[in-house]
Parts: C-alpha cells; structure tokens; sequence
C-alpha cells in the first residue's frame, strides 16, 4: 500500500491591524494595519485589541486551526484551540480572522505568533513575528539625542 504524502498549506501572509469588519456583500475590511511593528504609549499597556489577517493557499477539506502568540518572556497565550474549519470544496484557500482583545503588552520586544493547521495525522506549524515597543522610551532616547547635537 503506498502512502499518501499531504502538501502542507501555504502561508500566503499575516496582516496586523486594529480591526476587521466584515462588510455587506461579502468584502472584509482592514482598519490600522501595521508594519510588523506597534508603538504603545508605555509599558506594560492594554491593547483593546489587535487582530490577525491570514491567508493559506493549497488548502482543502477539513482543518483544526490553532492560533497563539507568545511574548518576548516565552509565555504563551492561546487564542483559538482545535477550531474546526471546512474548507469548501473546489475552493483551495483559507482566510482567518484572529481577534485577540484585550491584548496585554508586558514588554517590549519581538511576539510570536505560532499559526497551526492539523489535517488527519498531519500537523503544520506557520510562525509569524511582530514587534512592540514602548513610545515613552523612543521619546526620552530622541530628546536626549536632540541635546546632544
């Protein structure tokens, strides 16, 4: 019997932005996207919340989606756990919309953001990286770099 080799779905790419709505006639809207990178007010800081878009192509049939970030410390918080998804037949991508709220920031530094997709005995882990960083600190390093010159 000759064994069956899954292709792994492929992470087309991970936005991060302030908010998703989902708009009459089936389009979805991104509010305050960002670049890899958010600057909050102080540390430590809460976030009402932060949200994830996420597409995979070569996807088909049924899923388990799992969604989890984890801090610059190595705490790790699960948003979604074993989430069914079905993707419908003929159609071969899968678009997710995390929603993390609050979003506590305990620090600065580099998140990460451990996408996993399970199908049978079939496990994929996707990683994706964003940055936080305390704006009271960039503005005391600025202004002492303004007195100096």
């Amino acid at each position: 019997m000759q064994e069956v080799q899954i292709k792994a779905p492929k992470h087309e790419f991970t936005l991060l932005c302030d908010d998703i709505r989902q708009e009459a006639g089936g389009k979805t809207s991104l509010m305050g996207i960002y670049d890899h990178h958010i600057v909050v007010p102080q540390v430590p800081f809460v976030l009402p919340k932060v949200c994830f878009y996420t597409r995979f192509s070569r996807m088909d049939g049924q899923f388990k989606f799992n969604f989890s970030i984890v801090s610059p410390a190595g705490e790790r918080r699960d948003i979604i756990r074993d989430s069914d998804v079905q993707i419908p037949e003929g159609a071969k991508e899968g678009t997710f919309n995390v929603i993390a709220s609050p979003f506590e920031v305990q620090a600065e530094g580099v998140y990460e953001v451990i996408i996993g997709l399970t199908k049978g005995a079939d496990r994929f882990e996707y990683i994706y990286k964003f940055a936080m960083s305390n704006g009271e600190r960039l503005q005391q390093e600025w202004q002492a770099q303004q007195e100096k010159q």
